[in-house]
């Protein structure tokens, strides 16, 4: 605070011209001194300038988080930037370990990773666009180690680990408004290897903490009853542990069918429960048996929404995960009310507090690229590149998006599942930021391995791709190659 105050009281005696008052909340610092250089005001020493970077904190040291810090440090002239991770790698959810429950630090185990799992879009379309990963020839969908890899290289590529708090936990989030109106924002954070607590202030921060550490668990009748193992798919690590049982696993989304057909190769039977309207299209195997949702449990005796019932020994919850903010100080209105994150427009920026974003919101997305592409959107509302709307505009935009989606029949909860509406999405924030959209390769590729899923989800991760130019690609099943797709 006492800093801002001083700067505020520089600033006039520097160049009466510019009051505090009159420093768009907006814009950094530095930006403000550089405006007065470039406006022909010499009068201003530049040994006599105050520190003037503009002070980024990143929460979240996963894929979000490392592609934010990668720009930001980029400019090391005009941005100071420290990243916080509770854990002891970057890499997030792809860092896999075999803990389920709590850390070597007494804090909930945030990966979400199980040992067999492999991409679901392949590398050609999901690698991030400034830095290709190296071997064409391996599996279009890799395995999670193989990502994992790629993130620490680009975390040593862009030098960024100078940056890096690794074992520190952020403890709370405080914003505080300045008299000129501006908010900068307070963070309490702890080293958990010394124990030792410290506060530091920032002009922005960035939300990267992710979504994949706590798990959304539906209430089902009768549940307390059940005497089987019973977890949520956060905690499924390998499929082994399920020989000889018969599994319930409840969601059919991409995790659930996953974990379904691996588990099937070890337990004596499969029930997948969901409540897709139609089957699942995939070549199963025969003691995988699709049944709607739970109606009730018994004991360990379950009833479906038909009406039939199945005896169960372990119980694997796949149903999605909730957006959770246990730090951000209760000043900061941020609802997540039905897996829903508002007020935030455009999916990243906080309505009220525009320095304030929230990174990884949408899904059914592909998620490097947008957050390469999101990372740039945020540097140039942070350089004044950017001009937002009002908080006014904003929150009638954002609400005029969620009515319009909710009249469309789409539930509160699925409004994050861009799908379809991604594309628009890419090409709008990469306009404002002037920085490249996707190129039309990518959504070529998206949309054939859908067709893939949907003809067989077995299957589908067994095709290679290969990237030509921004308009084409080839493909091949296994050793078998296929006509190049245009």
């Amino acid at each position: 605070m006492r800093r801002f105050e001083e700067l505020n009281r520089f600033c006039y005696t520097v160049s009466p011209r510019y009051t505090h008052h009159e420093i768009p909340s907006q814009i950094s610092v530095a930006l403000f001194f550089n405006r007065l250089r470039k406006d022909g005001d010499n009068s201003i020493p530049e040994e006599s300038m105050p520190s003037s970077k503009t002070r980024v904190a990143i929460v979240g040291g996963g894929v979000a988080g490392l592609i934010v810090a990668r720009h930001v440090a980029s400019k090391p002239d005009t941005y100071s930037l420290t990243l916080f991770e509770q854990t002891d790698q970057v890499g997030g959810t792809w860092v896999y370990t075999d803990e389920t429950d709590i850390d070597k630090h007494g804090l909930p185990v945030h990966s979400s990773m199980y040992k067999n799992l492999r991409t679901n879009l392949p590398k050609e379309i999901m690698q991030i666009p400034d830095f290709p990963m190296t071997d064409p020839n391996s599996p279009s969908f890799a395995h999670h180690s193989v990502i994992r890899q790629y993130l620490w290289d680009y975390a040593e590529h862009f030098n960024l680990y100078p940056h890096i708090k690794l074992n520190t936990v952020v403890k709370n989030v405080e914003p505080e408004t300045l008299k000129n109106g501006q908010t900068i924002w307070i963070i309490k954070y702890k080293d958990l290897e010394n124990e030792v607590e410290t506060t530091k202030t920032f002009d922005a921060v960035v939300l990267c903490n992710g979504h994949h550490t706590v798990g959304h668990v539906p209430h089902i009748p009768g549940i307390d009853s059940f005497h089987g193992t019973c977890i949520h798919s956060h905690r499924y690590r390998a499929p082994e542990t399920y020989t000889g049982k018969k599994v319930c696993i409840l969601g059919a989304s991409w995790s659930g069918i996953d974990i379904a057909i691996e588990v099937s190769e070890y337990a004596e039977q499969v029930y997948l429960s969901h409540n897709l309207p139609d089957p699942i299209n995939a070549k199963f195997t025969k003691n995988i048996d699709q049944r709607p949702g739970i109606q009730s449990i018994q004991g360990n005796v379950f009833t479906f929404l038909d009406g039939t019932t199945a005896e169960v020994d372990s119980f694997i919850f796949c149903t999605g995960y909730k957006f959770t903010y246990p730090f951000m100080s209760s000043k900061v209105e941020l609802r997540t009310d039905d897996n829903h994150v508002e007020p935030i427009y455009k999916h990243l920026v906080h309505i009220t507090m525009p320095n304030l974003f929230v990174m990884g919101i949408p899904v059914l997305i592909i998620p490097f690229p947008m957050f390469h592409i999101q990372a740039q959107y945020i540097l140039g509302i942070l350089e004044g590149r950017i001009k937002l709307p009002s908080p006014k505009e904003m929150l009638q935009d954002f609400e005029t998006e969620k009515n319009t989606l909710l009249q469309q029949g789409i539930p509160l909860r699925h409004i994050i599942k861009l799908k379809e509406r991604q594309w628009t999405y890419y090409d709008e924030i990469a306009a404002a930021a002037n920085v490249p959209s996707f190129p039309p390769v990518i959504k070529k590729i998206y949309d054939h391995v859908s067709e893939m899923r949907d003809i067989d989800f077995i299957s589908y991760k067994n095709y290679q791709y290969r990237i030509i130019d921004d308009e084409n690609f080839t493909v091949s099943f296994r050793d078998i190659f296929l006509a190049p797709c245009y």
